[in-house]
């Protein structure tokens, strides 16, 4: 029985740090999300399937003028903002499909805050639609804390993207 049990959790550890690639013939995925006007943000996003199931997140978001998500009372602020996270993806192979992640970020203020630094955390929830080979649009919701400096800011997050797939 231990030698089972043995043999079961290093065949779990061997799959789990084995580099295999999504089934996914274009495991990349760069995205402009456009949604992301609507809070005054300008943001880049690549996604890299590392399993059918799961990918991890790199994005560049700008913070460059009020959105309709920053109350009229609010400070304006500018700044640059790297973020990292993971998405679980469901139905499709990643990058494709239903997918949910969370994700970090920590940025720079050019002016607007409190401090010279920023960080945050959120969740999203979304589709990936990959038409043809490449052509990506992608469609979600959710939302996230930043830390400013003054204190946390809720903002949502609307998803609607466009890119491709490689």
């Amino acid at each position: 029985m231990k030698r089972a049990s043995l043999a079961l959790a290093l065949a779990g550890v061997f799959a789990v740090s084995t580099p295999a690639l999504a089934h996914s013939d274009t495991p990349n995925l760069l995205i402009v999300n456009v949604g992301d006007l609507l809070g005054g943000v300008v943001s880049l996003e690549y996604e890299r399937a590392l399993r059918p199931w799961f990918g991890l997140t790199a994005g560049l978001s700008i913070y460059a003028f009020n959105g309709a998500f920053t109350p009229f009372s609010g400070p304006g602020f500018t700044g640059i903002n790297p973020e990292l996270g993971a998405r679980f993806h469901f139905i499709r192979d990643a990058p494709g499909g239903l997918w949910f992640g969370p994700y970090v970020s920590a940025g720079y203020l050019f002016s607007g805050g409190s401090r010279p630094f920023a960080w945050g955390l959120g969740a999203a929830l979304g589709y990936n639609f990959i038409f043809g080979r490449h052509f990506t649009f992608q469609l979600g919701a959710g939302g996230g804390f930043t830390d400013l400096g003054d204190r946390l800011h809720w903002a949502p997050r609307l998803r609607i993207g466009l890119g491709a797939a490689f």
